[in-house]
């Protein structure tokens, strides 16, 4: 854990810690002690004020709320060793050994391009290495050895002769980092700081320092840099070569006034700068990317040829002859299908083998794949490619009703509750009828009270919540989604329409004429709409389309554009009619009866899906000639109950998933 950071701890259903309100607390432990908060328009000041004035009065004696006590903790580390896996996988020991670049680089280009690579094609990129002249890599040790330190005290206009003086205190630093706080003084002092330096190899040394008063490095008794300290605690560099060993370091500070600081480092070439004094001379908050002169030129070299790899036709490209793929383009395929990234040693074996060519084994590494916690790639993708979720955050809510929105950043938990509702039905296998209704959500505290307007969900993680509303329930109609299909103003009829009918039935419109005025998305004076849908669909150029589209979207116009439930437009005495007739002449009331209409048409969402699932996977559009393949799956699919996960299954083991 890094200085100055610490431990939070919170609980299931407690709160976080942006989300505390004192106030709250004030209000229920300290009744005597709360006030309303003043009205903005009348008082901004106090009402500015009056969270910093709660907070003031529940710790003004001592904080008397709800505690939890932590008897024990422990902290483990996320990387267990160092350098890190990712680290040593790239750029090995450190050696330099030809040896080991070529099996680097040979493992490097095998996952890049996704197959088994022969000498020749990955020589140029090893020479590009090689010619190089590569070295070792070689680290700095970090602070001084045997570091003590001299106390003087005197005012002086420049550093004097300190060997001359007599010190006033004498000590030890055993961190072996120069630290000006020993002198427990603000000005009018001297300090004299001498250690030994331990240098990897011989070269050229550069060593850094900066100072608001005087004060100078010297290495062996040469100066290597000194500062003088008149314009502030400006930057100072100088060089020096040094012999590999050891070398004595001598450091002088001059306080002549205030401020007080010091820092200083040293580095040398194709070695990372290393700190000597307990402030750092680099800003290391900001993430700032190191010098190209400190990193190693061994690393430098192995970039550069990973580089070219990824710049090379072999990576871009998925090459491949049209006809079945082989074993390795099926690993590639199978691994961009469900983890978004490149296959496994383990699915790189199965490909070696041959034993990816077995519908067996291919069954078998799916149940592996989808198991793994790559997994959630494809259960965040895919639903989002499917659903359009992807327009999630296009045109956000904002202001007004919906500032909540923004403030309490809900967007994030509308998408990550279509996820968890996708997921759990891929877990568990469920039926693809779950998809248009269920009795159940995923919900929290901030989605309970502000989406649903429930009350007794506590806690801001995700989790299964029962319904007992038949308006709610499957996936179609979750807030993430309603919201995807409205325009951050209010919602559409049209635009929920055509996104029902080319994403759950499959079944998408033809695009408008060109010729013909596009029928305006802001429903605000919504007692109109129907009125003004009505108009449009008289011109016979709209109407075959409008007649499918219109009703679909009628159905949605309950949930308002956070996908909130509401009876009645803004400013409209009237309540929303959602009754409408479809294409066929079927006619529905409302949400509940749209749900029974597309159960009924439940072959249409499970073929929709597979069409869907199988562009995900293959990365193209189906065409006229697939017909008979995604046929095929959904008749093996029907008899199987129509279950998500037997979909990837079959997916899979499609002719269009195994070819090019």
């Amino acid at each position: 854990m890094d200085k100055t950071w610490t431990t939070w701890i919170g609980w299931e259903n407690g709160p976080y810690d942006r989300g505390f309100r004192a106030e709250r607390v004030v209000e229920k432990y300290l009744p005597a002690a709360f006030s309303p908060r003043p009205d903005k328009k009348t008082n901004k000041e106090a009402h500015d004020k009056w969270p910093l004035e709660m907070a003031n009065k529940l710790f003004k004696d001592g904080y008397q709320g709800p505690h939890i006590r932590i008897h024990s903790l422990t902290v483990e580390p996320l990387i267990k060793t160092w350098p890190p896996q990712s680290h040593t996988a790239l750029y090995g020991s450190g050696s330099g050994e030809e040896a080991e670049i070529r099996r680097l680089m040979t493992t490097f280009a095998e996952r890049a391009f996704r197959q088994t690579v022969k000498p020749e094609l990955i020589e140029p990129y090893i020479q590009l290495v090689l010619k190089q002249q590569v070295e070792p890599v070689v680290t700095l040790p970090g602070g001084i050895q045997k570091l003590s330190y001299r106390l003087y005290e005197g005012q002086w206009n420049k550093l004097p002769d300190f060997d001359a003086l007599k010190p006033i205190a004498t000590g030890d630093l055993p961190k072996g980092l120069i630290d000006l706080r020993v002198s427990k003084r603000k000005e009018k002092y001297g300090m004299v700081f001498i250690g030994i330096l331990n240098a990897p190899k011989d070269g050229k040394y550069v060593f850094e320092m900066a100072s608001d008063d005087g004060g100078r490095i010297l290495i062996d008794g040469k100066k290597a840099v000194e500062h003088d300290g008149l314009h502030g605690a400006q930057l100072k560099k100088g060089n020096i070569n040094l012999k590999a060993g050891k070398h004595t370091i001598r450091v002088e500070y001059l306080a002549y006034g205030q401020p007080n600081s010091f820092r200083a480092g040293w580095g040398g070439t194709g070695m990372a700068h290393t700190q000597l004094s307990v402030d750092n001379l680099r800003a290391t908050a900001n993430n700032q990317k190191k010098p190209s002169d400190e990193v190693p030129l061994l690393v430098r070299a192995m970039q550069e040829g990973y580089a070219a790899m990824m710049c090379s036709p072999q990576f871009l490209y998925l090459k491949g002859k049209p006809g079945r793929l082989d074993a390795f383009g099926i690993a590639s395929r199978l691994s961009y299908f469900l983890w978004s990234s490149m296959p496994d040693e383990e699915l790189f074996a199965a490909a070696r083998s041959g034993k990816l060519n077995d519908p067996k084994e291919r069954s078998r590494q799916v149940e592996r794949m989808l198991k793994d916690p790559k997994a959630k790639a494809f259960v965040q993708h895919f639903p989002s490619a499917w659903l359009r979720l992807d327009k999630l955050g296009d045109m956000p809510p904002s202001g007004g009703d919906y500032q909540f929105y923004k403030n309490l950043k809900v967007e994030p938990m509308l998408a990550k509750q279509v996820t968890m509702y996708f997921a759990e039905i891929l877990e568990t296998n469920g039926r693809i009828e779950q998809f248009i209704d269920s009795d159940y959500t995923y919900m929290n505290q901030t989605l309970a009270k502000w989406i649903y307007r429930r009350e007794g969900i506590r806690g801001e993680r995700l989790r299964k919540v029962p319904l007992n509303d038949p308006r709610r329930g499957g996936i179609f109609t979750q807030p993430g989604l309603m919201t995807a299909t409205a325009n951050g103003v209010d919602t559409s009829p049209v635009i929920r329409g055509v996104w029902v009918l080319e994403n759950v039935l499959g079944t998408p419109p033809a695009p408008p004429p060109p010729d013909v005025e596009p029928l305006p998305v802001d429903t605000r004076e919504a007692t109109s709409i129907r009125e003004r849908l009505k108009l449009h669909r008289k011109n016979a150029a709209c109407y075959s389309c409008h007649v499918k589209i219109d009703p679909m979207g009628f159905a949605f116009e309950n949930f308002d554009v956070v996908g909130r439930w509401r009876d009645k437009y803004k400013r409209a005495r009237d309540p929303i009619n959602t009754s409408a007739t479809m294409a066929n002449g079927d006619k529905i009331a409302d949400i509940v009866e749209f749900k029974k209409m597309l159960m009924k048409r439940k072959l249409l969402v499970v073929r929709c899906l597979t069409e869907k699932m199988l562009t995900y996977a293959t990365g193209r559009q189906l065409e006229t000639v697939d017909r008979g393949e995604v046929d095929r799956i959904v008749s093996e699919l029907t008899k199987k109950e129509e279950r998500l996960r037997d979909l990837v299954h079959l997916v899979v083991q499609s002719k269009i998933f195994l070819s090019k």
